[in-house]
Order: structure tokens, then sequence, then C-alpha cells
């Protein structure tokens, strides 16, 4: 009989818990409802401005400090002090927790949303009381990889149809078995428009959906609404995001 996995094993060791966006853009939940309470009864626009450029600035910022060049300026700025190694106690090695690009967009964009980050905040409650029932059966860690996956789609692989309001509605089937799991309409697009990309977390469980999509900007109108492209950006998920 083949031993049991040592993730399913109570006994076995656990894996360490993954970062949340908030970790990775080294910033906390209070201090962005900090940020977003302004003073002396601001108005909610120009609150919701600051929390956006304290939200940039802690992606910035989380940018610079993972820049591959910069990680390994850290790693050989540290000179040996002995040609040989010397009898010493043991003790637990610095490490640097080192980020792509692509998991601090991913941050940036789910954060900098106040409906995304809003049902970000919403999983992560799941997530800690799934965690928590769980975890007397010694499957807390399965439960935990499942959770964090994200899945990359163009809009135009998501069924598509009209609410009740007159208004396109997008969705998709989860993994956790909700045929209408991921749903999102045309405000949540526009919403993120400037990043051409939309978070969406699943409604049922912590899984999320990264769906891609071009904006094209309307030169014939004088506003600045911009027209939403549901064509699919053909190896385009690889985008600039510097530019910031």
């Amino acid at each position: 009989m083949s031993p049991i996995p040592s993730f399913l094993s109570p006994q076995g060791p656990l894996e360490p818990p993954q970062p949340t966006y908030y970790d990775i853009l080294g910033i906390s939940p209070a201090a962005i409802t900090t940020h977003s309470k302004g003073p002396n009864q601001s108005p909610p626009d120009q609150n919701q401005d600051k929390t956006h450029a304290f939200i940039k600035r802690a992606y910035r910022r989380s940018l610079l400090s993972h820049h591959p060049d910069k990680l390994k300026l850290s790693k050989s700025s540290i000179p040996p002090h002995h040609t040989s190694p010397s009898p010493a106690p043991a003790t637990k090695p610095d490490t640097i927790t080192a980020y792509t690009i692509d998991q601090i967009s991913t941050a940036y964009a789910v954060l900098s949303s106040p409906s995304q980050r809003a049902e970000y905040d919403k999983s992560l409650r799941l997530q800690r009381q799934q965690q928590q029932t769980s975890s007397g059966n010694g499957l807390t860690n399965t439960a935990q990889l499942f959770q964090t996956g994200i899945e990359n789609v163009d809009l135009d692989d998501l069924d598509v149809e009209e609410s009740s309001q007159g208004e396109q509605q997008w969705y998709r089937s989860c993994r956790c078995g909700n045929p209408r799991g991921y749903l999102f309409g045309e405000a949540d697009l526009e919403e993120a428009s400037d990043l051409g990309e939309l978070m969406v977390g699943c409604a049922d469980c912590s899984l999320w959906l990264r769906v891609h999509f071009a904006v094209v900007d309307d030169d014939d109108d004088d506003d600045d609404n911009d027209d939403i492209n549901t064509e699919p950006i053909a190896g385009d998920h690889q985008r600039a995001r510097d530019n910031v």
C-alpha cells in the first residue's frame, strides 16, 4: 500500500502559509482603512483618491524592492567574514521573500479596486473559516492549496447574457461546483479599464479568475468614456505595467 502523502496526514509537515495580497504589497487592511477616512469629513471621492494613491505607492515600492537586480545585489552585498567555516551556534538564516512581477501586479489590481478588494477580504474571511473547520481532519493544506489558484482567461471565453437591467454580464463555472461562481458586469469592466484585466472572485469559494480584455478609446466622443473590446488579446497576457 502506498504511503499517505504528507500533506494529507494530520501528523505530516504543514505547508507554509500563502502570502496575501496585503503581504505582497507590504500593507495591512487597517492601513487602507485609515487612509480611506479623510480628515474633517472629506468627500468620499477624495478619500478614495487618497486610498488609491496609498496603494499605488505600496505597489511601486514592492516592484522596486523585489526587482531581480536588487535582490541579487542584496544577496551579494554581504561579504564573507571568514575564508574557512568556523564552529558557531546554529541560527536561523535570514530569508528574503521574493515576489514576482505577476504577483505584485495581481495584488495591485485587486486591492486598488474597492469592489474587488471587498470581495477579496470576503474570500480571506471564508478561507480562515474553512481552514478552522478542516484543521481537525488534517485537510487544512489541501484546502489552502485549492483556494490559492488563479486562472487566466480572455473575456470572450466566458458566457455572456443580458441582465434584468439590460446590461451585459459575464459568468463562468468554478471548480467548487457553482455553475455561475464567477459573475461580473459592464460596470466592473469599466472600473478595471485602466489595467485591461479584471480579478473576479468566486461567490462560493476563494478561487479567483483573471479576465483579460482590451479597452478601445472612442476618439469621436468628447467625453472620457471608453469602449470595452470583447475580442481576445492574443498572446497579450504578459503586458508592461511599469508605466505607473
